[in-house]
């Protein structure tokens, strides 16, 4: 019995087992991984194993890509039972713990505040000054460790879901609205954005920094190897009013019969009305390419124009989010 440090590439196919039976819960069948995620969860992981090299090779020369996957696993008889997994954001001093698990048979033992107290420690070593994490808002057990552990509720976000019922009627572009595409490594255009409408009270868990936009050279070569590994496709979106930034959307899909797309926006909230335009046009586009797969959206709560346009496309509340800092 011991914890670990994870290690990359070795723990990823193991983890990928783990981590579906982890996230089950009979009891809450909302919360469960379902099957078109696990598609999604096992082609990632096969790509990331498939090119790890070039990824090894690119942590050579870029700091940042070193800390792509950090974080510790408790492992007994030769069995991974938990995990904590953190994310360095690009270049910046703020760290994201995408993913705390235990499978069923080892919980009660405190194996997760173990696990994320010696990631915390790890990110503190590191030079992290800001960590984020994401929880159901009805899982009062892993919302009060993090809570007891300092982490601090900022801020709340909705995950939607949608399937496709056929093409979506695009409202026209509002007068005094232009449309441009975003190139993926446009970085300054997003910072741009974000810089300007995040509010005040995420500002302190979620610093608006230069690092967490742009990507490090190395990932302009990784980030494509693997959208073409994995056939899947992604275009961005910006608009402007009166020659000002007001909002970014895209969607990313792979043209197949398996797995899930995605949507996104993120608007100015001066500018409600362009909400509907926003969430149709990347619908429309993204069900053109994948008629059949199912649809996530998630909308930070600060943008409630974004989620009651979501709801009258048809989108379907599936699970909402507390979203926690921790300054450290």
């Amino acid at each position: 019995m011991t914890i670990r440090e994870l290690k990359m590439p070795n723990d990823l196919l193991p983890l990928a087992d783990m981590l579906v039976e982890t996230f089950q819960y009979p009891e809450n069948p909302a919360w469960s991984v379902q099957a078109d995620d696990e598609e999604d969860i096992s082609r990632e992981i096969r790509t990331l194993k498939r090119v790890w090299p070039l990824i090894r090779m690119a942590q050579t020369i870029s700091k940042p890509l070193r800390d792509l996957f950090r974080g510790f696993v408790w492992e007994e008889d030769g069995k991974i039972g938990g995990v904590v997994i953190a994310q360095r954001r690009g270049s910046s001093h703020t760290w994201t713990v995408g993913t705390v698990g235990v499978l069923p048979e080892f919980r009660r033992r405190g194996l997760a505040r173990k696990l994320l107290t010696r990631t915390l420690d790890d990110i503190r070593q590191r030079g992290g000054t800001h960590i984020n994490l994401s929880v159901i808002d009805q899982n009062v057990p892993a919302y009060s460790l993090y809570r007891s552990l300092g982490f601090e509720h900022y801020s709340s976000e909705t995950e939607y879901d949608l399937i496709p019922q056929g093409r979506v009627a695009t409202p026209a572009l509002m007068g005094g609205y232009e449309l441009s595409r975003l190139d993926r490594f446009d970085w300054e255009k997003r910072y741009t954005l974000a810089k300007r409408i995040t509010p005040d009270n995420i500002r302190p868990y979620t610093p608006v920094e230069v690092g967490r936009f742009k990507q490090p050279a190395a990932g302009r070569i990784i980030a494509p190897a693997l959208d073409k590994m994995q056939k899947r496709v992604e275009k961005r979106f910006v608009f402007y009013s009166a020659g000002v930034l007001v909002a970014h959307s895209g969607f990313r899909t792979r043209p197949s019969l398996t797995g899930t797309s995605s949507i996104w926006a993120q608007l100015d909230p001066a500018h409600p009305a362009l909400a509907a335009y926003l969430l149709a046009a990347a619908l429309d586009a993204v069900v053109e390419l994948s008629p059949t797969l199912r649809v996530q959206l998630s909308v930070p709560g600060w943008m409630p124009a974004l989620a009651q346009s979501a709801e009258d496309l048809g989108f379907k509340k599936r699970l909402a989010y507390h979203e926690l800092g921790l300054i450290l």
